[in-house]
């Protein structure tokens, strides 16, 4: 099957690199930096010499995502190893082979749309496969998502920033129970670090009648410039005056090809990495060498409010 998403796309690439004061010699001498710095940190994972142009490459990803930010590098860099340690079912690959012809992968859609947006955006789009909620389990979400940025961090990252597309036409009140949402205050606490990406816009299309009761149920564990980045859709017209159409799929109105040919390129990209999935899988912190943090007089409050928003 040709390729119909491009990653990286190099224009994009040099765009960034352009935007960020990303010059070859600059990312040389940051990425030795960030690399010094891990093997002072003893709760982080020694790494092979067969990894070190893997390894320099993926820490290159994270200076574009952080905006050539050092010590932002660095946290993303420590929580990315920390957030394996701590949610090890995000990172489950024993078998995905079988694992993306399931029904349990074949019901959650959830992409990277191919196209960026005229400021450099991505969409990722997420939907149902219908109402019967039996198949959901709410980690997919996450683990699917983490898939899909790890194959990017490894091809090139070449956006950071996005817009999230949620189809709930086949949402029920029974998917909304399903979700613990202290455990996904505390994901998010993590994640929002390990892939410093900035949220844009969340775009809810064709919301269910019981849509308020959700967002009393959210409510307490969102932040209000969450909410004021949240739009709901009743029709594909107020949605295209947020993303234009020639970077939506034609199922929506758009002109940038068809969903299931995406679908498709996803579950042949997350095969051809199977292998480097499974050779990354056993690299994480070992959170009892962490390094004590000295106690301060004082209390800061950990919150949704944190999470990165632009």
């Amino acid at each position: 099957m040709p390729e119909y998403h491009v990653i990286p796309n190099e224009e994009e690439v040099k765009r960034l690199k352009k935007e960020y004061g990303l010059t070859k010699d600059q990312i040389t001498e940051d990425v030795a930096m960030v690399r010094s710095w891990m093997l002072t940190q003893p709760h982080l994972p020694k790494f092979p010499e067969s990894k070190n142009d893997e390894i320099d490459f993926w820490i290159e990803g994270f200076l574009r995502l952080t905006k050539n930010n050092l010590e932002k590098t660095k946290t993303a860099v420590d929580s990315h190893f920390r957030l394996k340690t701590l949610f090890p079912q995000v990172y489950d690959v024993r078998d995905l082979p079988n694992y993306v012809e399931s029904d349990l992968f074949e019901y959650l859609t959830m992409v990277m749309l191919p196209k960026h947006t005229p400021d450099g955006l991505k969409i990722m789009y997420y939907h149902f496969s219908d109402r019967n909620s039996h198949l959901f389990r709410p980690i997919e979400i996450y683990k699917r998502m983490r898939l899909m940025l790890d194959i990017y961090q490894r091809k090139g990252i070449d956006f950071t920033g996005i817009h999230v597309l949620i189809d709930t036409r086949h949402l029920t009140l029974s998917h909304i129970s399903q979700f613990d949402l202290f455990q996904l205050k505390n994901l998010i606490k993590h994640a929002q670090k390990a892939y410093p990406l900035r949220l844009k816009h969340t775009h809810i299309l064709f919301p269910p009648s019981f849509i308020d009761v959700a967002k009393n149920i959210l409510k307490p564990f969102l932040s209000k410039k969450m909410f004021a980045r949240l739009s709901f859709h009743k029709n594909l017209e107020t949605l295209w005056e947020h993303i234009p159409r020639d970077v939506l799929p034609i199922e929506y109105g758009g002109y940038n090809g068809n969903l299931d040919v995406v679908r498709e390129e996803w579950k042949t990209l997350i095969l051809k990495n199977n292998d480097w999935f499974l050779s990354n899988v056993s690299y994480k912190s070992d959170e009892s060498k962490r390094p004590k943090k000295k106690k301060s007089s004082t209390y800061e409050k950990i919150s949704f409010k944190t999470l990165i928003l632009d």
